[in-house]
């Protein structure tokens, strides 16, 4: 009750604001809030290169990538705790032309904009294993109130942009839309597994950063998180066994998902590298020989470039249980399920792969990601 409280009275201050600021001049703002950063970053460049500077980014504290070097004019901490960088992102937001968002946002619930302001949803992940929105379990045991504001939120997203029309059914399920409310131009960080000369200097950026992966085949463990394993992600996975039964022909790179903090000092080893936080995941994927993942979007992507990927979710009994599926999980993932460590290593050494199954996964799923999704949807802002 305290929570829901300090929510209600977080969002009336807002509001207060936001109705405020609305009456001054409208701007040719596209302001971007930031919660992950890589389909903005992309989009921002290309509007950039289109000549079109009137770009503000307010930048969450989840928000760990940087947006002056692709041709944002302003980039905003859009953190309570600088009260006064947060009262002036407000103001852009108020004040915008279009606003592009790429997670759920709480303060849109509040936010009456002028009615030409589009907003519009450049969501952070491809694909989708799991339930979210309003198909998410976990609603039942939300209040009335907080379901209330969280459908007030998916009313306020104007256009959603898509990677496929299976996405586009997707996200009509979890955020109660229509087929006319989505874009169909395609994801734009995608547009970096079709750039030669981009793959090329990230290869390089990769091999400066770690040279230890060179001549070594290497498997990137990048999982999921756990609601209520933010503050530190219990993983039963033995890392340096699977490594050392591995052996010095492989590297074990561990990427973790940027909201969840984990303390990687007790996987010291030669054969093991724990990978910054900050450090971009696409720059990885194009040195990984074997994806292990569980229900996490990167799969979405990765299969862009047509590599083994292996599925390990070692909870799955639960986790159907606390989110669900969209479909039944054995089914709709790219290659085969483990569910031991020693079943790992064997499936990486031992396993053939079945090669049609991921193209007929990334053919579901990219049908729109054609290298050129970040000038379709700028065309799309600009007109």
């Amino acid at each position: 009750m305290r929570k829901e409280w300090m929510i209600n009275l977080f969002l009336i201050v807002n509001k207060i604001l936001f109705d405020t600021f609305k009456l001054f001049k409208k701007s040719n703002n596209i302001v971007f809030i930031s919660d992950f950063g890589d389909n903005a970053r992309h989009v921002i460049q290309a509007l950039s290169e289109q000549g079109f500077q009137d770009i503000v980014v307010l930048k969450t504290a989840k928000c760990k990538r940087s947006f002056k070097d692709v041709g944002a004019r302003e980039v905003v901490a859009f953190d309570i705790r600088k009260l006064p960088c947060y009262v002036k992102g407000l103001y852009r937001l108020a004040t915008a032309r279009t606003v592009v968002i790429d997670n759920y946002v709480p303060l849109l619930s509040v936010c009456h904009f002028n009615g030409d302001t589009e907003v519009i949803q450049l969501w952070h992940a491809a694909g989708a294993v799991k339930k979210f929105g309003l198909a998410d379990p976990s609603l039942t045991y939300r209040t009335p109130q907080a379901i209330k504001r969280i459908k007030k939120v998916y009313e306020r997203m104007d256009k959603i942009v898509v990677g496929s029309p299976h996405m586009a059914s997707v996200f009509a399920k979890a955020f109660g839309k229509e087929q006319g409310d989505f874009l169909h131009t395609g994801i734009p960080r995608t547009d970096f597994f079709f750039d030669e000369k981009a793959m090329h200097q990230a290869k390089r950026h990769i091999r400066d950063a770690y040279p230890q992966l060179q001549g070594r085949k290497v498997v990137l463990y990048a999982p999921t998180f756990r609601d209520q394993e933010l503050q530190k992600q219990k993983i039963p996975l033995d890392f340096v066994k699977i490594a050392e039964q591995l052996g010095d022909d492989y590297r074990l790179l561990i990427k973790l998902h940027p909201a969840v903090v984990h303390d990687m000092r007790a996987l010291e080893h030669p054969f093991i590298i724990s990978v910054d936080k900050a450090f971009p995941l696409n720059e990885l994927l194009l040195v990984t020989d074997f994806l292990v993942s569980d229900y996490s979007s990167i799969p979405y992507e990765f299969s862009l470039l047509n590599k083994p990927q292996i599925f390990y979710p070692y909870d799955l009994a639960q986790y159907s249980m606390s989110r669900g599926f969209w479909d039944a999980y054995k089914e709709v993932v790219p290659g085969p399920v483990v569910d031991s460590d020693e079943e790992l290593v064997h499936t990486i050494v031992n396993m053939d792969f079945d090669t049609a199954e991921l193209e007929a996964f990334a053919s579901l799923w990219n049908v729109y990601s054609d290298g050129h999704a970040s000038q379709k949807l700028v065309e799309y802002l600009l007109k």
